[in-house]
């Protein structure tokens, strides 16, 4: 446990070093993970067991490695010919061609595993990814700036660190109907869910009162200028509260500073390890490849904690 000091406020670091640096340097592994070549056919014979037409000659564990190559940046000609080295060294039976790789990992079914969890603490926020196109200095030095953006916003666990839903939009969407969106998806798959929480633009009376009528806690910042009475009791109470105790406090005591680690801290680490940028020109590709990164870090991340 080392005392530490971050923005002006002292508190102690209770991670253990030793653990977090080989989870870090665990995560390289995740991308040469070659497991899966022991089971290589048996999972063919699985795939193609009610497959109609030409059967799959590659399992989809290879077409997972390759799209967290893609989501790393790596073109789909240099994919096939890594996996090309990588059967004459003997790692894999065979190698599939780029057009391949690219068919498949744009039919990949990118879905989080849900953690094992009765009581989880959800929290939302929204961020973009910039889809980059040829001509992009052109277009800063001629000042032609029509950049196009993605937009996700995802449903985060503030203690496992990890994306629990997600949605790629196209166009600029409501984060508060996005969130209603996946909590409702959430419970048809029968996900406990005992708290939810956001910024202030998730400060909606309509989405209050689900969340009490569903039992889950909210943990919603209020408006500066929040209005009492409002049409929701509870919603009222968290007004009130927050006008008695101050921010800072009413933040401490709700938990809302978890909110960081289960979005904003997601959002900084896909970043940083599988880029800000989608290089997919298709609005079909766009998409995918922003799933893709999600999902990817989600795979990587429990690798490296295994």
């Amino acid at each position: 446990m080392v005392k530490a000091t971050r923005w002006g406020d002292t508190y102690f670091d209770r991670r253990d070093w030793k653990i977090c640096n080989e989870r870090l340097v665990k995560r390289g592994e995740f991308f040469l993970e070659l497991n899966f070549v022991e089971k290589w056919q048996e999972e063919l014979a699985t795939m193609n067991l009610e497959k109609i037409g030409a059967p799959y000659q590659f399992p989809n564990s290879l077409i997972q490695l390759q799209a967290v190559w893609h989501a790393k940046s790596l073109p789909l000609r240099m994919i096939e010919g890594v996996t090309r080295k990588l059967s004459e060294f003997g790692k894999v039976p065979d190698y599939n061609d780029y057009s391949t790789a690219n068919r498949r990992i744009n039919k990949l079914a990118c879905q989080l595993v849900l953690p094992q969890s009765n009581n989880l603490t959800l929290f939302s926020d929204g961020t973009g990814l910039q889809v980059v196109e040829s001509g992009e200095y052109l277009r800063e030095k001629y000042g032609k700036k029509n950049r196009r953006w993605v937009q996700v916003i995802i449903l985060g666990d503030p203690k496992t660190k990890e994306p629990v839903s997600f949605e790629v939009n196209l166009v600029q969407s409501s984060e508060l109907d996005s969130a209603k969106r996946q909590l409702a998806e959430l419970q048809k798959k029968k996900t406990a869910i005992s708290c939810f929480g956001g910024d202030g633009s998730y400060d909606e009376i309509a989405l209050w009162n689900w969340l009490v009528y569903n039992q889950i806690e909210p943990i919603i910042k209020p408006d500066k200028n929040a209005v009492v009475p409002s049409g929701s009791r509870e919603r009222d109470k968290n007004v009130e509260e927050r006008n008695l105790l101050g921010y800072d406090l009413w933040a401490r005591e709700h938990g809302y500073g978890h909110r960081w680690p289960a979005t904003e801290g997601i959002f900084s680490a896909v970043k940083r390890i599988f880029g800000e940028q989608i290089h997919a020109r298709s609005e079909k590709g766009i998409i995918q490849e922003a799933k893709i990164k999600f999902w990817a870090y989600q795979k990587m991340k429990r690798y490296g904690e295994a």
